[in-house]
């Protein structure tokens, strides 16, 4: 327990004595310690992920480049896995560069992911990684890649040094940067907390910080409470709830008015560990939802100064893979438990290492086929940890769909090489070109009555992209998507 806390606790204390006694205690103030963890909740429901778009390599190009479709997808995914809350990084610069752009874009996604019944916390401040650019607030600032081999190679700390060395310059627009996001969401039901800081050192600057943001916020009377990372980290006297992080031997599970706000990475750590290891008692949030450019599933020990060579055969964080799909079935099945997977809309994918299907390589599940992979290292293959090439591979997707009435039905396929489509076994749609294009089929199709599909992919070079759609009697074009039950894994 650090000391900030102890005068927490013996304030505490002294104020029960003294009400025992019939005296009334006046509040004591402090300019430099906040008011004692005040918010009780029970937090067992959570089963989070941080969120940061697969296309993306940090939390500010997350902002700056917003992807409407991505996020959709990337959240439709996680709400199929069973996740019911993300942590969402933002980054002061980008509210700098472009205020009222992020505030549009930050309702944008509160929208997507509400309507997938998933909720939002917000983290405003970071001590982790890297320096921002300092060309990041020009208006065509570039993004540079990923570095192959290093873990999180481009996240950035929020706010940067130059900024911590200059506070007093910086304070008022620090401020407006917390105050206008939280007052125009400050009763706002989907969103379940405040983060003002990720793992913030214990140094004097940060702790100011750490006060300031606080009191910023409360000044806004939002009724949603806020916490910042504790335990070895110096949050805890800043929160109106304790959060930790548990990336140890599973040494620690709190209480359910506490929250692990961060966990599992598969250097000690699984997703069927982290359920198992919370179940009944608090809820957690995995350091992440989506393999991806952020470099996530190298190691911590694989930095700038230690790359890795190879790519990894387990991905150190992250569940789910650009094309949907999960590095394990078993971690979803954790996460959805049995009956409840059993119960998702899935289709069975496998995928092969040829483009003649015959070196299978993995077999897995996916929510949909609505993806665009690049020629990136690691990330252009659908899963490199299953040693699926980039180039020359082959992908097969089988399930049942289920026409609402009957009536007449249009199937599109839009990608970049060969593409076939099945309909009851009888072959619908046949693109045979190499160039990115979309063809269609209309079919009649009786209602309510199951339908099998079955999809062929062959990719050749380039980029890789495909996307299957299907509009009919009451719907206009949408994203196909499999009945429940309709994977056979």
């Amino acid at each position: 327990m650090n000391q900030n806390m102890d005068r927490v606790v013996f304030v505490i204390v002294i104020a029960g004595v003294l009400s025992a006694l019939g005296i009334k205690a006046e509040p004591v103030t402090n300019a430099d310690q906040p008011a004692p963890l005040s918010y009780h909740a029970d937090w067992r429901w959570v089963k989070g992920a941080v969120f940061v778009p697969t296309k993306d390599v940090n939390e500010a190009q997350q902002w700056d480049e917003y992807d409407p479709a991505i996020n959709d997808r990337e959240l439709h995914y996680a709400s199929v896995y069973g996740f019911n809350c993300v942590r969402v990084f933002l980054h002061y610069d980008i509210y700098l560069k472009k205020k009222e752009t992020l505030l549009r874009e930050i309702e944008d996604f509160l929208t997507r992911a509400d309507k997938y019944g998933i909720k939002t916390e917000f983290v405003f401040f970071d001590d982790c990684w890297n320096q921002p650019d300092k060309d990041l607030l020009s208006p065509d600032y570039k993004y540079p890649a990923p570095i192959f081999g290093v873990h999180n190679s481009r996240w950035i700390v929020s706010p940067g040094e130059n900024v911590r060395k200059h506070y007093a310059a910086h304070k008022d627009r620090l401020k407006a940067y917390v105050q206008d996001i939280v007052n125009a969401h400050k009763d706002d039901k989907r969103i379940v907390f405040w983060e003002t800081y990720n793992e913030p050192a214990k140094s004097a600057e940060t702790r100011q910080l750490l006060k300031d943001s606080y009191d910023w916020i409360h000044e806004t009377g939002t009724k949603i409470p806020l916490t910042a990372t504790g335990r070895k980290f110096a949050g805890d006297p800043y929160s109106d709830f304790k959060s930790w992080h548990e990336y140890g031997t599973y040494d620690y599970t709190g209480a359910p008015d506490e929250l692990c706000s961060e966990c599992m990475n598969r250097g000690g750590q699984t997703v069927s560990g982290i359920v198992e290891h919370f179940k009944d008692k608090t809820g957690f949030i995995l350091w992440e939802f989506g393999i991806g450019r952020d470099n996530c599933r190298f190691t911590w020990k694989e930095d700038r100064g230690h790359p890795t060579k190879d790519e990894t055969s387990k991905p150190f964080h992250g569940v789910v893979y650009p094309d949907g799909h999960p590095w394990s079935i078993d971690d979803v099945k954790a996460l959805l438990g049995e009956e409840g997977f059993a119960r998702a809309s899935l289709f069975a994918v496998e995928y092969y290492k040829d483009a003649n299907f015959a070196a299978l390589a993995k077999k897995s599940v996916t929510p949909m086929i609505d993806f665009d992979l690049d020629t990136e290292r690691g990330t252009g293959s659908p899963d490199a940890s299953a040693d699926v090439p980039q180039e020359n591979f082959s992908v097969r997707w089988t399930g049942a769909i289920l026409p609402p009435a009957l009536g007449t039905y249009t199937f599109f396929v839009d990608g970049d090489n060969r593409v076939k489509l099945f309909v009851n076994s009888k072959l619908v749609l046949n693109k045979k070109t190499a160039d990115r294009r979309e063809i269609s089929k209309k079919i009649k199709l009786a209602g309510a009555q199951p339908v099998e599909v079955k999809i062929e992919y062959v990719h050749a070079t380039g980029d890789s992209s495909l996307h299957v759609v299907w509009s009919g009697p009451g719907f206009d074009r949408q994203i196909l998507t499999p009945m429940k039950n309709g994977a056979v894994p």
